[in-house]
């Protein structure tokens, strides 16, 4: 069956995967007497949902289904194919925002256990606009804490992935140390030359950051509700220890297309 609309004939699709999502909208007594925005936006995963659901079509096939369905009037298939050529003194490249990164060991309990995060997520929960506002929180069960580790997830990595990743971890468990009452935390990785000669000595200053040149091995969890245990070398020693959560230091991964606009450019990425 056909119908009509906006001077279209529409066929409608049979598998369509979800009914569009409602926007969410305040109460009506949280609307009295102020300017408060009435509809809140979709939450990431409702978003993500919708998306997905929009682009059900998986190719175009040309009904124009999108255009007539579009409230905002978002799709113009009006605006013709154009090619800019613009100047610049300089271009710069950058890694973007893909946030991938290249496989570590998966005996760390990544993607097995919600309280083993990587620097980039935890980099997000300790930024003020993230998930918990800043906070550090379990993934697992929204609570506060105890015992940290930061762990080098590229063990055999050149001199300056270890430095950079080093100085992230540093920082990271700074900023937790502040924002969390009587934490403590681990940074557990080589420990490069460099890192050693200029910042080693102001690093080991920091009050709750233990840095122990090492390695980390495997992580298990025991019965619910359980801290998590590292198994890590130290001094050519394998230890043991709890933590409530461990974050992994991770290697940025570059798409192969800006590795080959680099190449074409003959400019490095950033």
């Amino acid at each position: 069956m056909i119908y009509e609309k906006e001077k279209r004939y529409i066929i409608p699709f049979a598998d369509v995967p979800a009914e569009r999502a409602e926007m969410p909208e305040i109460s009506v007594d949280e609307r009295r007497e102020n300017f408060t925005e009435v509809e809140t936006g979709f939450p990431e995963e409702m978003a993500i949902k919708e998306a997905k659901r929009c682009l059900a079509c998986r190719r175009c096939l040309g009904c124009a289904l999108c255009w007539a369905e579009c409230e905002p009037e978002a799709i113009d298939f009006d605006i013709p194919d154009e090619e800019l050529e613009l100047e610049f003194d300089e271009v710069i490249i950058t890694s973007g925002q893909d946030n991938a990164f290249h496989p570590f060991n998966s005996d760390l309990g990544y993607g097995n256990y919600p309280d083993v995060i990587t620097d980039l997520q935890f980099e997000r929960m300790l930024s003020p606009t993230g998930p918990t506002k800043g906070l550090v929180l379990s993934p697992r069960d929204g609570e506060i804490p105890a015992r940290l580790a930061i762990v080098q997830g590229h063990l055999e990595d050149d001199e300056d992935h270890l430095l950079s990743s080093l100085i992230l971890g540093v920082n990271e468990a700074i900023l937790a140390l502040d924002r969390t009452k009587d934490l403590e935390v681990a940074l557990i990785s080589p420990i490069c030359q460099p890192f050693q000669e200029k910042f080693l000595p102001e690093a080991e200053k920091i009050a709750g950051l233990k840095l122990i040149a090492g390695a980390a091995q495997s992580v298990q969890k025991g019965e619910d509700g359980q801290p998590l245990t590292l198994t890590y070398t130290e001094n050519n020693e394998q230890k043991q220890a709890s933590f409530d959560l461990i974050v992994i230091l991770t290697k940025p991964k570059i798409s192969p297309e800006l590795v080959s606009l680099s190449k074409k450019l003959e400019q490095d990425i950033i």
